[in-house]
C-alpha cells in the first residue's frame, strides 16, 4: 500500500487545489483578511491540511501567512461543525478530499 509513486499530500498542494476551486491565488489565501470570499476558502484549506497532513496547527498557521495556532484551531472546529449541517460545504470538502488523495 505504501506506493512510492503516490505523492504525499502537502499543505501547498491543498492550498493550490482550494485556491483553484474558488478562483483565488494561493497568495490571497495567505492574506489576513476577513472578507468571506477569502476567509471561507482559507478555513477549508486549513481544515483539509489538518485532515490530510501530519502538520501541527502552528505549522499550518505558518503556511497561511503566520496565522496563530488558535486561528487554525478555530477554522478547523468551524469547518467540522458546519460540515455536519451544510450539505453544500460537505460536498465541496468531500470533492477536495477525494481529488487531493488521488494525486
Amino acid at each position: 500500500m505504501n506506493d512510492p509513486q503516490l505523492r504525499e499530500t502537502t499543505i501547498t498542494s491543498i492550498q493550490q487545489a482550494v485556491a483553484s476551486l474558488f478562483g483565488l491565488s494561493v497568495d490571497e489565501l495567505k492574506q489576513e483578511t476577513s472578507r468571506r470570499v477569502v476567509a471561507v476558502p482559507r478555513q477549508i484549506a486549513m481544515y483539509l491540511a489538518k485532515q490530510m497532513t501530519d502538520a501541527s496547527q502552528s505549522e499550518i498557521g505558518r503556511h497561511f501567512g503566520g496565522m496563530h495556532h488558535t486561528t487554525v484551531m478555530h477554522a478547523i472546529a468551524k469547518m467540522e461543525a458546519q460540515r455536519r449541517t451544510d450539505s453544500a460545504l460537505d460536498r465541496v470538502l468531500s470533492k477536495l478530499l477525494t481529488s487531493l488523495s488521488h494525486h
